[in-house]
């Protein structure tokens, strides 16, 4: 799962802080306390800067009386205009006019109810922000149990594809078997990325980094890194990365002790452009055949690609994809990844996935 975003942070500290301020309105006697605290320190700072506040005797009066009914509600903020009205017109307001009087404590009465009207919006608001957390929870654990389902369904697949298949020595001959299970396992471990993310998308360097995982030392990854994708899309990639994988190991790069692997990505214009290149490995060899795998690279690539292109070349094979669609997109344009070879991070930094938490943060 990604990291929280800033956003996300500020809007748990709100939450945090309005549940105190609804905590501290259920102690009436909290909030009496406070009208006397709040009220004697602003007479108090009044009366020092006495000069500063000449002709304006309530300066310090109000900011009181709203604090105090954030903290009290009704009760303590009424009490609080009672003691205000009772210091200034006591000690800073030489003659008492009616008038003046009457004003204040219009003024004062409804100062204390619109606060107390926003307290009750803000309680409103913060219920609303329980049932969201709540909703939030509930449907972690509808997708852990459609995860659990899926992959039951999986295993089941694997077990058909295992007993269905004639003859064991003509499966262990082709490797079909094999080759499905191995496909079957990463659609599989593309499910399970899909439901840790908890729909905020899975991040592409994280799949990358979940099929290529035990080889990291042979390969080289480099490019955008703040690019996360829809389901069906984390799906379709995940499927034509392993062919890749399976290939570079049994015919390509990964074949030999010495062969590496790059794979960069760019995001230029909301396109995606995904770079496959092998070197020190084996010459690549001829065109895509017919095979299901070939079919994968190819046909199947240009189902959700705008362009798919594969070289053979004396290094190695070259496999690009470009990809324009509305399921992918970039949380951090300026996040870039550290490129890794086998003989080490020219910046220092190793490439390592990130790590995906069992549960959300309630």
């Amino acid at each position: 799962m990604l990291p929280p975003s800033p956003t996300k942070s500020n809007s748990s500290a709100v939450a945090r802080g309005l549940q105190i301020s609804k905590n501290l309105r259920r102690h009436p006697s909290i909030g009496y306390a406070t009208a006397f605290v709040c009220i004697g320190s602003a007479s108090l700072l009044q009366w020092l800067a006495l000069g500063q506040y000449d002709g304006a005797p309530f300066l310090t009066i109000y900011p009181a009386i709203i604090l105090t009914t954030l903290i009290g509600g009704l009760g303590p903020g009424l009490l609080a205009a009672v003691l205000a009205g009772a210091t200034q017109f006591g000690l800073f307001i030489p003659v008492l006019h009616w008038v003046a009087l009457a004003s204040y404590a219009i003024d004062a009465v409804l100062c204390v109810l619109l606060i107390v009207f926003i307290n009750r919006t803000l309680d409103l608001l913060l219920i609303d922000i329980d049932l969201e957390k709540q909703a939030k929870q509930h449907q972690y654990l509808l997708a852990t149990e459609l995860h659990h389902r899926i992959q039951n369904l999986f295993t089941v697949i694997q077990a058909v594809i295992r007993f269905s298949l004639p003859g064991e020595a003509m499966v262990q001959a082709s490797a079909v078997r094999q080759r499905l299970m191995d496909r079957v396992q990463s659609m599989s471990a593309a499910n399970r990325a899909i439901t840790d993310s908890m729909g905020d998308g899975v991040r592409l360097v994280d799949l990358i980094g979940g099929e290529v995982r035990g080889f990291e030392s042979r390969f080289e990854l480099s490019g955008a890194a703040g690019l996360v994708m829809a389901p069906q899309m984390t799906q379709n990639i995940s499927l034509v990365l392993h062919e890749l994988l399976t290939n570079a190991l049994k015919h390509g790069a990964l074949s030999t002790p010495q062969g590496r692997v790059s794979v960069r990505v760019d995001w230029v214009d909301s396109v995606l452009t995904l770079t496959w290149r092998e070197r020190g490995g084996p010459p690549a060899q001829g065109q895509m055949g017919s095979g299901f795998g070939s079919r994968i690279l190819g046909t199947f690539a240009k189902s959700f690609c705008r362009g798919v292109e594969a070289a053979y070349a004396e290094a190695g094979l070259c496999y690009t994809l470009e990809i324009d669609s509305d399921e992918i997109s970039c949380i951090d344009p300026a996040a870039r990844i550290w490129a890794e070879s086998a003989g080490g991070s020219t910046s220092g930094e190793r490439w390592q996935p990130a790590v995906r938490h069992a549960a959300p943060s309630v």
